[in-house]
């Protein structure tokens, strides 16, 4: 073959495997495959297996400004940190002041706080903590807020609750309270309890956040004791949450309580959406014993429109009850 002048790799000419180069070369080539989004998977490896050698390079670029709002290489860069346990690298990008004002390059920006803070709650130590907890202060970012869910700890209650208004944190705030269980009750139901002194004004992320609220308290075992906080709500102007709060009611209040719970579903059957009409459904045919005679009632009202939403409804909570209670004596070898 003629030879073209090039140069050779290695003066003997023999090819030699990545462990067999200068530790410069080695990490140059990993974080070059790590910059790559074809070879970024590799290169997050290969840098992993360079050791601590890498952790000024991988520094420097977790803090490089990146105005494209291309996040993906700083985000494997903050993994790797964590994977050599290069903590304090972690909690310096964390802590330094941003001036990012460019919507495109705060989006990018956003992601690698995210996977930074994430990385960073490896490390559970006060100053990680408190660290956290500062950041959720200013934004609940969801890498933020699921970085503070693995400290499991009371104190990160109240920005949890603030975090269930915000779309993109709420399931990581969700998850969180679902780990604190009852410590969490009390908060949870003055977040339901709170709305602004003109309704028509709140907004739809102060109403999802109330939602929330009532749903983690449903499930994680509301008490009775809670339920007289939570008993305006069935009048609540915002029929999902009317329909949640009676649903409380029907776990854990009086029988005399469970009776104006039922009433006040059946009134809201006429303008519920289709989701919200199965969830009614649902509620009354877990309770039908404590419904039934307010069941036989309204159907005897509204009996000449059978084709009426509460009619049918009701029919259907019906319907289903007898066809469960068939079942169940057929299996118990009754019919």
């Amino acid at each position: 073959m003629q030879d073209l002048g090039c140069e050779r790799p290695f003066p003997d000419g023999t090819e030699r495997s990545p462990s067999d180069w200068p530790d410069s070369d080695r990490v140059e080539r990993a974080i070059e495959k790590l910059k790559s989004l074809h070879d970024g998977d590799r290169g997050f490896i290969e840098t992993i297996a360079c050791g601590r050698r890498a952790i000024p390079a991988l520094r420097e670029l977790l803090f490089e400004r990146e105005p494209s709002g291309l996040f993906q290489t700083r985000c494997l860069a903050a993994k790797a940190l964590a994977g050599l346990k290069a903590y304090d690298v972690l909690i310096e990008f964390l802590e330094s002041p941003r001036d990012v004002t460019d919507p495109i390059e705060r989006v990018g920006e956003d992601a690698v706080i995210n996977s930074a803070a994430r990385a960073a709650a490896a490390l559970r130590e006060p100053r990680v903590f408190d660290l956290l907890i500062r950041l959720a202060e200013t934004r609940p970012l969801p890498g933020v807020i699921g970085a503070l869910k693995a400290f499991i700890q009371i104190e990160t209650i109240p920005y949890l609750i603030e975090a269930l208004a915000e779309d993109e944190s709420r399931p990581e705030a969700e998850a969180a309270l679902r780990n604190l269980g009852s410590s969490a009750h009390e908060a949870l139901a003055v977040a339901a309890c709170q709305p602004l002194p003109i309704p028509e004004r709140e907004s739809q992320s102060r109403l999802r956040q109330r939602r929330s609220a009532l749903e983690l308290l449903i499930e994680t075992g509301v008490q009775a004791r809670t339920w007289p906080v939570l008993r305006n709500l069935m009048q609540d102007q915002d029929a999902k949450i009317a329909v949640l709060a009676c649903n409380i009611c029907l776990i854990c209040a009086d029988e005399p309580e469970k009776r104006e719970a039922i009433f006040r579903l059946i009134s809201l059957l006429p303008s519920a959406d289709f989701l919200l009409e199965l969830a009614i459904e649902k509620f009354l045919a877990a309770h039908f014993n404590s419904a039934k005679e307010l069941i036989a009632t309204a159907m005897r009202v509204v009996e000449s429109a059978p084709n009426d939403r509460t009619w049918r409804v009701l029919h259907n909570v019906k319907a289903h009850l007898q066809k469960d209670r068939a079942s169940d004596a057929s299996s118990a070898g009754l019919t």
